[in-house]
């Protein structure tokens, strides 16, 4: 509450808290024989000007803070982050191409269990007509055995 008060004062470049707000009588010699960076000085803080160096100082303060954060995360992600990150996506590309060729070989497994089957059943019909032809030569010959007997 008194900050603002203060500001207020500051905005209308009235410094209260100032002792040289006002030159009393009998100091004003003292004044007129200072040097010119002590006027300067006296000038500055008369006019309010030093609440407005005191706030960008502190500005000031807080960017070089602010700078150092962001440098140490830079530092951070240039010795820590990035290189595994370079290295999670070496292994996802690694992992990529062997999923891939795992998904290759397996549909290349089915197919050939699918060839076997399909060999497999060919052979079992050939072998049920090779037996099928063998029965129809057996009942010819049991007939014409029948018949000459």
């Amino acid at each position: 509450q008194q900050n603002r008060v203060q500001n207020l004062f500051h905005s209308v470049q009235l410094n209260i808290n100032n002792p040289h707000f006002l030159i009393m009588q009998g100091r004003i010699t003292k004044v007129i024989n200072m040097s010119p960076i002590e006027l300067l000085g006296l000038i500055a803080e008369a006019a309010g000007t030093k609440m407005y160096e005191a706030k960008k100082d502190a500005a000031l303060k807080t960017i070089e803070k602010k700078q150092a954060k962001v440098e140490e995360i830079n530092k951070i992600l240039a010795e820590d982050i990035t290189p595994t990150l370079e290295k999670l996506r070496a292994e996802r590309a690694q992992y990529m191409q062997w999923a891939t060729a795992n998904g290759e070989c397996e549909r290349l497994n089915r197919f050939c269990v699918a060839w076997e089957f399909y060999q497999a059943e060919s052979l079992t019909n050939k072998s049920s007509d090779e037996m099928k032809a063998l029965q129809q030569e057996k009942q010819q010959i049991c007939d014409s055995c029948a018949r000459i007997e």
